[in-house]
């Protein structure tokens, strides 16, 4: 009798904390956990792409003069070489305050428009895959939802040709993706239990592993 009632504690326990925990459909607990593993990999891969494999540029329409720093655009023009941007030459005046006074100057540069149907506020230049998933933690919440978090292994498989361009080599998180193939990058997300539609959604995703 007594081992009837540890049984039917047991069973009460797995239904009441660890099912809800990872879903249900899901079968038994270790099962649970693989298939949430697998379904995480689902809802990671699109939006690490999106999260990931793109540089933002300025809000266009965007002129760099002559006279301002050269970096942006030097970078903007590997852009237009790629046929992601339209570039124009301009002229504008520029007051200056010297020491004999408002001084107007003409100074030449440059004006990038967005090149229909192309741009959008972040161009994207690869495609990342997931090389491993690590352990599933999960926290259970007072709301009766449960967030599950997760590590992963991921690395750049495809990238662009124009972002070897020499006037990117500065950018210390493009040359981490450059190399990832190498060296596969670090990041983590989370993902949680929704009590009302019973599913599991992505809230949360960082590419990189924080300092």
């Amino acid at each position: 009798m007594g081992q009837i009632k540890r049984f039917q504690v047991m069973l009460l326990f797995l239904t009441a904390v660890l099912l809800p925990l990872v879903g249900y459909g899901y079968g038994t607990v270790g099962h649970a956990t693989q298939q949430l593993r697998l379904l995480a990999a689902e809802l990671i891969q699109p939006v690490l792409n999106r999260q990931a494999l793109a540089i933002s540029v300025p809000t266009l329409p965007h002129v760099i003069l002559d006279t301002e720093p050269q970096q942006l655009k030097r970078q903007l023009d590997v852009l237009v070489d790629e046929g992601l941007l339209d570039r124009e030459s301009v002229v504008a005046e520029q007051r200056e305050l010297t020491s004999q006074g408002w001084v107007t100057r003409t100074t030449a540069g440059v004006r990038y428009r967005s090149t229909p149907g192309v741009l959008s506020p972040q161009v994207y230049y690869g495609s990342a895959r997931l090389v491993r998933l690590g352990e599933v933690t999960l926290d259970p919440q007072s709301d009766g939802a449960t967030v599950a978090t997760i590590s992963f292994n991921w690395s750049a498989n495809v990238l662009a040709e124009w972002v070897w361009a020499p006037v990117f080599n500065a950018d210390k998180r493009l040359n981490q993706i450059k190399n990832s193939p190498q060296e596969p990058i670090v990041g983590s997300a989370q993902l949680e239990w929704q009590v009302q539609e019973q599913r599991w959604d992505l809230v949360s995703l960082q590419p990189f592993k924080t300092q």
